[in-house]
């Protein structure tokens, strides 16, 4: 048995539940035994109320005390990996504090879904001081694992996996005429909202164009759009027993982005959570989405608003052609990103890091 210590960010963290903690059981089973030390604090938490609208670099005394409680949280995990063969790391190690990384066991194996030399105050000089203490770096995309390749040595490339016995297609009905109700759905943290306003022209124009459509949010915050009436969106508090559970009120899902390195190191786990569930997509061509679009023609590509509007339509008017495409997407994620495939890819690797 090959004991690893996982260091995650936050219990509700998106790349804690997916990239980590969904593999602990699949693991177990082929020899891997996972520890996670989640900590008390999450790393990503957000102040409440206007006071999540201001950087913590103006809130001093704010920001000391969430670095403390950082440290601190940081501790057991710290303590658990001198027990165990191999520590896994998700996304960072305390940014600011990456020489806290020592102490912990190596081989040490850091675990990457976004760009996230992008992502905070430190930013990539944080990120390197990491490495140069990182044994074996995982990344989630193609794109994440050619950059880190100029820093690492041993990089391995893992795709977010999707649990396909939780995500499932919704059960049957029968198909939505253009005259009835057609619900646009997106799911994901308020952090990119950015991404719907990218494209809120066009939402807002088919939304006033076809009566019975309207758009369904679920999200940690309730989102608020200039174009958009309000009585046209639905809001759904994002809540892990009950995510499923929205994605089966959707007919079509959506993921937009925009043309940077920042979404090129996304991992399109709203694409295939839309996939699992048999939904057809809209999302925008970059990066992963697009590689994965090309691996099962599961759903359209629009590159601007005039074509965000005429996939949104040719969708509506056509319940043939979203069932088509949301049955091509659940066979993809069911052959390539299911949960099992890429928890086996993880079984290899850790094998290999410890033979």
């Amino acid at each position: 048995m090959i004991r690893v210590a996982a260091l995650t960010g936050g219990r509700n963290t998106p790349s804690t539940r997916f990239r980590i903690r969904q593999h602990i059981p699949s693991l177990q089973s082929q020899g891997i035994q996972v520890t996670e030390y989640c900590p008390f604090i999450s790393q990503h938490v957000t102040l409440p109320g206007f006071l999540g609208r201001i950087r913590l670099r103006y809130l001093p005394p704010v920001a000391a005390a969430q670095v403390t409680g950082n440290l601190m949280a940081r501790i057991p995990g710290i303590l658990g990996s001198r027990k165990s063969d191999i520590t896994w790391i998700e996304r960072n190690f305390l940014p600011g504090f990456e020489s806290l990384v020592k102490t912990t066991k190596r081989p040490r194996v850091l675990d990457v879904d976004d760009a996230i030399w992008m992502s905070h105050l430190l930013g990539r000089q944080s990120l390197l001081r990491l490495l140069k203490n990182v044994d074996t770096l995982i990344a989630g995309n193609r794109f994440l694992a050619d950059w880190f390749s100029k820093y690492c040595r041993k990089v391995h490339e893992v795709p977010t996996a999707i649990d396909c016995s939780r995500f499932r297609p919704k059960n049957s009905r029968e198909s939505v005429a253009e005259d009835e109700s057609f619900v646009i759905g997106w799911t994901g943290t308020f952090v990119n909202f950015r991404y719907l306003v990218h494209i809120e022209n066009a939402l807002a124009k088919f939304l006033c164009d076809h009566s019975k459509a309207s758009l369904l949010i679920i999200a940690d915050r309730r989102p608020r759009f200039r174009l958009i009436p309000q009585e046209r969106v639905s809001f759904m508090p994002w809540d892990p027993v009950t995510e499923t559970e929205g994605l089966h009120q959707m007919d079509v899902g959506i993921m937009p982005l925009t043309e940077d390195d920042w979404s090129r190191g996304k991992c399109s786990f709203k694409m295939l959570q839309y996939m699992a569930s048999a939904l057809p997509v809209v999302v925008s061509p970059v990066g992963l989405n697009q590689d994965i679009l090309a691996q099962g023609e599961c759903g359209l590509a629009p590159q601007n608003g005039g074509e965000w509007y005429d996939a949104l339509s040719a969708l509506h008017r056509d319940p043939a052609l979203r069932s088509s495409l949301g049955n091509k997407g659940r066979r993809l994620a069911e052959m390539k990103y299911d949960l099992p495939i890429i928890s086996s890819q993880l079984t290899a690797l850790f094998k290999e890091i410890i033979p």
